[in-house]
């Protein structure tokens, strides 16, 4: 098939970014509210959460591996959607504690971290074809309000219950035909030769600023991404809420993300790196104290707001930086592992959190998301490598 032109292929690439992330609009906020139905109890959820993490962890270098070895990650990534599909089809069958622990993480290993591979494949796109990826990554946050709020509360009237493995399986049928249609990255020739990949990812593993960013993103949207999996259990159980405050809330957090992410470059080309960073660690400070020191919903939903500016700082920031100082051959490799890595973060954070939600509060949940922010902005004002222009 003849590669799209740059314009219908970035406009595909918009479309796929919306199509995947309805995928997680529809599933993530719902699925600790479905275990707790299921009867399971706060343990039996983080242990469900944090070992799907770590069978995500395990897998998710193979496949930075496969798709930097074989040149072509759009096919890994369409492997793994499609098998996603097909896992959910048995996992929304299950109802025990059993074969849904089983299935949960068999269907991590091919749904968590997918990001990452595509993150990879967008920025690499964005940069041969001088488009704005920041926009592009926006569109998935169009996806996921898409998925969270607008089809959540369809699939609601129509006698549906979260999470809506109905539309998470179609979703990721499209998505993965859609991949297949982008075009292929521009190869330069050091890429060609294969002997250069072990020395080249040798280099990643002592990159510094790479090794940086994982850091910042340990202690900041990793742990931002685990809080959020109890912030249905925290409105519903803690504050009192029905379930439609989950679309709400889904709202307050992703429609200010789509504004700021859409222009993020904008935003932060005038700030230095280390400015940025430091944004984002602030924002998650504030964020998270409000939302621990208050019963009121309307503060917890006004604290949610901010969600967009550590969104914008981890997806295209991040993204952008890791892209900017690590070989173009070792891309997938370096994505994949920054998807791992945030995966082994996540299990053991997760694990925490189930601990703390059955015998503490979610409100202590909260607290230790302020508190890694302090540790974050340790890392950052001591950093030498970001008073570079972002």
């Amino acid at each position: 098939m003849k590669n799209l032109d740059s314009k219908k292929a970035y406009a595909l690439l918009c479309v796929f970014y919306i199509v995947y992330y309805i995928t997680l609009g529809v599933y993530a906020p719902y699925l600790n509210v479905y275990f707790e139905r299921l009867g399971f109890n706060g343990s039996q959820i983080g242990l469900i959460t944090s070992l799907g993490m770590v069978a995500s962890m395990v897998i998710t270098p193979v496949w930075g591996v496969l798709s930097d070895k074989t040149r072509n990650p759009r096919g890994v990534i369409a492997l793994i959607l499609g098998m996603a599909g097909l896992i959910s089809m048995v996992w929304m069958t299950q109802k025990e504690f059993l074969p849904v622990l089983m299935l949960t993480v068999v269907l991590s290993m091919f749904r968590q971290n997918v990001w990452s591979l595509v993150d990879g494949v967008g920025v690499q796109f964005c940069s041969d074809h001088n488009k704005d990826f920041a926009f592009a990554r926006s569109m998935g946050s169009v996806g996921y309000l898409l998925g969270s709020f607008v089809i959540a509360n369809i699939m609601f009237e129509l006698g549906f219950s979260g999470p809506y493995m109905e539309v998470f399986i179609v979703c990721s049928f499209a998505a993965g035909i859609m991949i297949l249609l982008m075009p292929k990255g521009k190869v330069r020739e050091v890429e060609k030769n294969s002997d250069n990949y072990g020395e080249s990812v040798k280099k990643l593993l002592t990159n510094k600023k790479y090794l940086f960013v994982l850091a910042v993103m340990l202690t900041t949207s990793m742990v931002v991404d685990c809080i959020l999996n109890y912030s249905g259990n925290h409105l519903i159980n803690t504050l009192g809420q029905n379930d439609s405050m989950i679309g709400i809330f889904s709202c307050a957090q992703v429609l200010p993300e789509v504004v700021i992410v859409m222009f993020a470059n904008r935003i932060f080309r005038r700030m230095t790196l280390k400015n940025v960073f430091m944004l984002g660690a602030v924002v998650q400070i504030v964020r998270f104290v409000l939302c621990a020191t208050t019963s009121s919903v309307y503060v917890f939903l006004l604290a949610t707001t901010l969600h967009g500016i550590t969104i914008a700082v981890s997806s295209v920031c991040y993204v952008t930086y890791i892209h900017k100082n690590v070989e173009r051959s070792v891309l997938s490799t370096a994505m994949a592992f920054y998807g791992a890595v945030c995966t082994i973060g996540s299990a053991l954070i997760t694990q925490v959190f189930g601990f703390v939600y059955q015998y503490g509060t979610s409100y202590h949940i909260f607290w230790i998301g302020a508190a890694t922010a302090v540790i974050a902005m340790i890392l950052i004002l001591f950093n030498k490598y970001l008073n570079e222009k972002s």
